[in-house]
């Protein structure tokens, strides 16, 4: 019997599941082959759907066309449900709006079609904490230096700033995407009967865990994970400065009070 044999469909390697998948985490980004006739869209749809097993026999076929526009089909029937997004009016920096560290992000001022384009990117779990923090109540983490940071928490049922490494602090941080990221999918997937449409959902969760499997269990890429995150959180520190900064002013104002 012949072993199954899967492709990059950007450059054209051949191999055995484990090596293809490998070959797709790889830091550098293969050469497109000249004779490449996808977009850099249908590359990233048919690298994923590859791996689902009525989806593998169809490539086989020839019938790419028709997976590309089940994937395309998804998208759409999004948004042509006119979702309104609610994007978040206040823009207010007050320590008592910040959402603790513990806590699921604020997502309301994600509609569900950018949710979708999120889950469905190669760069979900990046991409993802980038629009989180597009939502100033979100910005929790405020980093102190190379290897330390403060998170926002709850200690004795008082919010709280509390340090940590800035590792740990990153590898909580996908741990949270990849519970919020599952969660999402999910319930999104209910709006669907189509059990094509059903399948990308799977395969999508599916790629959720390969990912964050990969980020506990390789130090490569947990060394590449951490130079991301550790740039994205720097460039929103001013934001999350600002709430410790009112924190402080809160802290003073309130001692103040009691006497001087």
């Amino acid at each position: 019997m012949l072993k199954k044999e899967y492709n990059c469909f950007r450059c054209g390697y051949k191999s055995k599941k484990c090596n293809v998948q490998h070959h797709f985490r790889r830091t550098t980004a293969c050469k497109r082959e000249i004779t490449c006739p996808y977009t850099d869209e249908e590359i990233k749809i048919l690298n994923e759907r590859q791996f689902i097993k009525e989806d593998y026999k169809k490539i086989k076929d020839g019938k790419i066309s028709e997976i590309i526009n089940i994937e395309n089909q998804t998208i759409n029937n999004i948004q042509n449900q006119n979702i309104t997004n609610n994007i978040t009016n206040n823009i207010t920096i007050k320590f008592d709006n910040l959402i603790e560290f513990n806590k699921d992000w604020d997502i309301s001022h994600i509609n569900e079609y950018e949710l979708l384009k999120i889950l469905f990117n190669p760069s979900k779990f990046t991409n993802f904490h980038e629009k989180i923090l597009k939502n100033i109540n979100n910005n929790n983490v405020v980093i102190n230096d190379d290897s330390t940071g403060f998170i926002c928490t709850n200690q004795d049922n008082k919010k709280d700033y509390k340090e940590y490494k800035l590792d740990e602090i990153i590898e909580n941080i996908m741990g949270k995407i990849h519970k919020q990221l599952k969660d999402i999918s999910e319930a999104l997937q209910k709006d669907f009967n189509d059990q094509d449409i059903i399948k990308v959902f799977e395969q999508t969760n599916y790629n959720l865990d390969i990912k964050y499997n990969d980020f506990n269990n390789s130090d490569t890429t947990k060394l590449n994970v951490n130079k991301l995150f550790s740039k994205i959180l720097n460039d929103n520190k001013n934001t999350a400065t600002e709430f410790l900064i009112d924190k402080n002013k809160t802290d003073k104002t309130d001692k103040l009070q009691e006497g001087y």
